[in-house]
């Protein structure tokens, strides 16, 4: 069987078709490369090649169009499906075909129509070819132009687009020997069901009544009446045999006495319980030996680094003995670890990228180890040992609060190998050199073009510059960095935090800890200022005040408890005037005398 073409094969044989039609004036010139054609092309290819990799005539796949919708159906989410299968290929199999043609156009497949003898469409024949000779320019810019959308897109190329074939590489990849033996086991008991089914096929019908009997009609009866078949994936010692028919047939008593022991003789009632003891000592040293196993290649993960790829499998293992024990995973694998979510596109309309428990830990890995010197005592100074050190240590405290699945446990090590970053960057004179550098070529002149200039370039028309062309900074009644600003003022009051952070890195080259997240994480980690408090633990007093005053909670805990207590006594003392003056009775003074 011919092998399968690569991405950027694949890529350079579509762009040398396109362009042909480029030039034909049937394609706009601007639509030469199209990653969704591109990227459902790769697709269903690989799909073709999977179906003639299970055949038995080589590259030559046999099939129908009904067949091959059905088939391609699950890579596109966005086809609708109502479960008729002609239905289904009346409205999709114009978008098989015009594939089918491209890669024909690309010389990677040939495809034909058989018909029958009423001229009706009756199966569709693919024979896949070599992958052709391409030229070396043709590949270097095929490559290039793949970087170009994987640095746009992300490696797995998932773009906002609804139609779009989400994780393409996945579906583009040749099965494993794994995948194909599952699969192959699948078939297998699939068959010995439809077998076993009680009333054989559902599609011959009994005849009329007084009707003299088919030819189909007397294959009904011969499969109800044939003796039942034994299927491989059933053990050969049931006392209860079900027939075709669907009804149980008894064995006879002195076959029902029998055990499949291995010498074939009848048990005595008294050697139950010794079995049962002799069986769960021997499932002991099976589990001993799992545990063992297990361990190993616990420790073998912990000393892994990211110049490699981690088994998902081999994760999820691991986290299980090291918070759960050896004995959980020699018994039932990393099932207690909880799924482990891999490339999941953001929901629709939503400008947010999607959740990857396996990039966040690689990328947590790699902060951890970058900033190994600032690691907790008795923390060890790989990243994955360090992911299986907070399960040890949750299972030795009896936590029920500590991380159960690892796609928490990814969670807190990624908050803390941000931590350990701050506690040691936070005073880097190189950090405040870039970001003072970024600030400044975020407000200079030369940032006013390109495509991203509405982003970036000169000072906004509301912040007062001075003479040396920067905005003035002066310090409010809170003893806080303030921007001197004009009518009508920022937008919001993010935009105007970004604005006094750029003046305060291009004027001192440095920002106060309380515009400096960084600094501020290294300071609670030290212990300096208090842990931030979560948004639902809402102090009353906060809640009292921002209920009288009308300003949000955020807003008023940027002020002292000294402040607060303040501004609440006023509050209260203007809503007892208030509620006085309706009244009609006659205000207190200041002291209430």
């Amino acid at each position: 069987m011919p092998a399968a073409p690569s991405a950027v094969e694949l890529l350079a044989l579509l762009t040398r078709v396109r362009s042909v039609r480029v030039a034909l004036g049937e394609l706009d010139a601007q639509r030469l490369y199209d990653l969704r054609a591109f990227k459902s092309c790769w697709a269903e290819l690989a799909y073709l090649h999977r179906l003639a990799a299970g055949g038995r005539h080589g590259g030559t796949v046999v099939t129908s169009m009904r067949q091959l919708v059905a088939g391609v159906a699950p890579l596109h989410p966005s086809w609708k499906l109502t479960g008729d299968r002609f239905a289904d290929r009346d409205s999709h199999h114009s978008a098989v075909r015009r594939r089918l043609s491209t890669l024909t156009a690309a010389q990677l497949l040939r495809w034909r129509v058989g018909l029958d003898e009423d001229l009706e469409e009756r199966r569709t024949e693919l024979e896949l070819l070599p992958v052709p000779e391409v030229r070396e320019e043709e590949l270097l810019v095929a490559a290039a132009k793949l970087r170009a959308w994987e640095a746009r897109y992300g490696r797995s190329l998932n773009t906002p687009s609804p139609i779009q074939i989400p994780n393409v590489k996945r579906h583009a990849r040749p099965l494993t020997a794994a995948e194909r033996q599952r699969r192959g086991r699948d078939r297998a008991r699939h068959t010995a069901r439809a077998r076993r089914a009680p009333h054989g096929s559902q599609t011959i019908t009994a005849p009329p009544f007084g009707a003299p009997p088919t030819s189909e009609n007397s294959q009904q009866e011969h499969l109800r009446t044939r003796p039942p078949l034994r299927s491989a994936y059933t053990s050969r010692t049931r006392e209860t045999e079900i027939r075709s028919n669907g009804t149980a047939r008894q064995p006879e008593p002195e076959k029902a006495a029998l055990r499949n022991t291995g010498s074939g003789v009848a048990e005595q009632p008294g050697d139950w319980r010794e079995q049962i003891v002799e069986r769960v000592a021997a499932r002991r040293a099976l589990v001993e030996l799992r545990e063992r196993q297990a361990t190993q290649r616990a420790f073998e993960l912990a000393s892994w680094t990211l110049d490699r790829h981690w088994p998902v499998g081999r994760l999820r293992e691991a986290w299980v003995v090291a918070r759960h024990g050896a004995g959980e995973a020699a018994l039932h694998g990393g099932r207690a670890a909880g799924p482990v979510v891999r490339e999941t596109p953001p929901p629709q309309m939503v400008r947010r990228p999607g959740r990857d428990d396996y990039l966040t830990l690689r990328r947590a890995v790699a902060r951890y180890e970058r900033n190994r010197a600032a690691k907790p005592d008795g923390f060890p100074a790989g990243g994955l040992a360090a992911l299986l050190h907070l399960g040890v240590l949750a299972r030795d405290a009896q936590d029920q609060s500590g991380p159960m699945y690892l796609a928490y446990a990814i969670g807190a090590l990624d908050q803390l190998s941000r931590r350990m970053r701050a506690l040691a960057t936070a005073d880097s004179a190189g950090r405040k050199a870039r970001q003072a550098a970024r600030a400044t070529q975020r407000r200079s002149a030369s940032a006013t073009s390109g495509p991203l200039a509405f982003r970036r370039g000169g000072w906004p028309a509301w912040v007062v510059l001075d003479s040396d062309g920067l905005p003035q900074v002066r310090v409010n009644e809170r003893f806080e960095d303030a921007l001197v600003t004009r009518e009508p003022g920022p937008p919001s009051s993010k935009i105007a935090r970004e604005v006094l952070r750029d003046a305060l890195l291009v004027r001192h080259g440095s920002l106060p800890p309380e515009l400096d997240g960084r600094a501020l994480m290294a300071a609670r980690e030290r212990g300096e200022l208090a842990p931030a408090q979560h948004r639902g633990a809402a102090d009353p007093l906060v809640s009292e005040l921002a209920e009288l005053t009308g300003m949000s909670p955020r807003a008023l805990a940027a002020f002292t408890a000294v402040q607060l207590q303040a501004m609440l006594d006023r509050a209260r003392a203007m809503r007892r005037r208030e509620a006085q003056r309706r009244r009609g009775e006659p205000n207190e003074g200041p002291s209430g005398d």
